[in-house]
């Protein structure tokens, strides 16, 4: 799952700089957030594993 999510990730990160780039603030930022969101709740099932 945490290569999956990376991956998904990086693909976010790199499409947001796209349509930032082109223009599109609005929906990089959107992507961007997504991206975190990814991030962050990887992270929380990560130790919520790691403590069971």
């Amino acid at each position: 799952m945490e290569l999956g999510a990376t991956h998904l990730t990086i693909a976010l990160g790199l499409i947001a700089g796209l349509m930032i780039a082109t223009g599109h603030t609005g929906a990089g930022i959107a992507l961007v957030a997504a991206a975190g969101s990814i991030v962050g709740l990887t992270r929380v099932d990560a130790i919520k594993h790691d403590s069971h």
